[in-house]
């Protein structure tokens, strides 16, 4: 007979729905909570990268980079149990997520990041709700004022055309991004608890030979050196390692509130870019951040 205490952690916190204020559920939601920086900080270098090199090179060959530390990740974090479909819901999550990094980088490159990035991670995190609650679950009064502020969002940033570098079409591609990624939780939620890291394996062996090939296609494959080899490993360690986060808080934590917890990563690029590159919002669009920013803190409480 295996008793609770036998069992592998991540199987024990799968294997039964954890009280709010657990070791386990806490742990969960801190990987939640580091996902969202790092991923903040990878899409801020990214999307500044994308402004003097191809977003095709940028996203292969960071993915590419990045990969190495998934290696490393497997012989860190055991996996009890993978099956085919375990990979194949990886490789799912791992198209979803190339197509929005795709869209995200050049989206930031074009438009302002304070404003484009809270747009991404508000759509991000509703989309895994609206998952739910077609499943079957319920929302709070909270949960439905998160949502109604996210649209709210992008309803105020697509009024002020006449911002630099933001329009109607900025706030479509930053809306696009967002559901991409939402779908890219939703797949790493389908695979087993006691997977691991293989879900991301099937994730990377889908998405980096079409990153390559559309690389190639476009004539941007010619490898980065110096300063820009260094930037570009910086942003596969990063998104990798928030990838590796936020599949081991999605595998021992619900869904909807790891996923709109990792959506924080906007605030990290927001603030970022406005430290760093001293961007200057209008009211209108402070108004919209506001929204978003109000819409991932709604829905994650």
């Amino acid at each position: 007979m295996v008793t609770d205490i036998d069992r592998p952690w991540c199987s024990r916190v799968a294997a039964a729905e954890r009280p709010a204020g657990t070791i386990q559920n806490s742990m969960s939601q801190l990987l939640a909570v580091a996902s969202a920086a790092f991923y903040g900080l990878a899409d801020f270098t990214g999307g500044l990268l994308a402004k003097r090199m191809a977003v095709w090179t940028v996203t292969a060959w960071s993915m590419l980079i990045g990969a190495s530390l998934l290696i490393v990740g497997l012989f860190v974090v055991p996996a009890d149990h993978v099956t085919l479909g375990d990979v194949l819901w990886g490789a799912l999550a791992g198209v979803a997520g190339l197509g929005g990094l795709m869209i995200l980088y050049a989206t930031l490159a074009a438009g302002t990041m304070s404003v484009v990035a809270p747009i991404t991670g508000a759509t991000s995190a509703v989309v895994p709700v609206a998952f739910d609650l077609a499943r079957g679950s319920t929302l709070t009064s909270r949960q439905w004022l998160g949502i109604a502020l996210g649209v709210g969002a992008v309803l105020l940033v697509g009024l002020q055309r006449g911002a630099r570098g933001v329009g109607s079409r900025i706030v479509g591609q930053a809306t696009a991004a967002g559901a991409l990624f939402g779908l890219f939780f939703i797949a790493l939620s389908q695979a087993s608890s006691e997977s691991g890291l293989w879900p991301l394996v099937g994730a990377r062996a889908a998405s980096i030979p079409v990153a390559f090939l559309i690389a190639f296609a476009a004539k941007a494959i010619a490898p980065p050196r110096g300063r820009d080899l260094g930037l570009l490993a910086g942003i596969g360690g990063l998104d990798m390692s928030a990838n590796i986060a936020i599949a081991l808080a999605i595998q021992t934590g619900p869904l909807g509130v790891n996923a709109v917890l990792s959506s924080l990563y906007p605030v990290v690029t927001a603030v970022t870019a406005i430290i760093v590159l001293r961007e200057r919002p209008t009211a209108v669009q402070i108004a919209g951040v506001a929204f978003a920013v109000g819409a991932i803190i709604a829905l994650a409480l």
